[in-house]
């Protein structure tokens, strides 16, 4: 019994730890290479992007104008920083 939940607790603190680090990376990226030309303002402006796929498209567009180098996970850990800070879609 105790090794089950051990294990339970190990899976969950895990994908926790796995998700801060997308988290981290969505923002370090961001930081990085977004705010040379973007704001926090850009993304609460009353015409911002109105999909989460709206939003993936755009900073694919923009990793690959501005040769940021990002993997398509890492564009994905940026979207996903976005939407969770600023964007919220579901």
């Amino acid at each position: 019994m105790k090794t089950l939940l051990l294990t339970i607790l190990l899976l969950f603190s895990s994908t926790s730890f796995a998700d801060s680090d997308k988290e981290s990376e969505g923002k370090e990226l961001h930081d990085e290479s977004c705010i040379r030309c973007h704001t926090s303002s850009m993304y609460t402006r009353d015409n911002k992007k109105d999909s989460y796929a709206a939003l993936r498209q755009q900073v694919s567009f923009c990793s690959q104008n501005f040769r940021t180098g990002w993997f398509p996970e890492e564009e994905k850990s940026v979207v996903d920083y976005l939407n969770k800070h600023y964007y919220k879609f579901k």
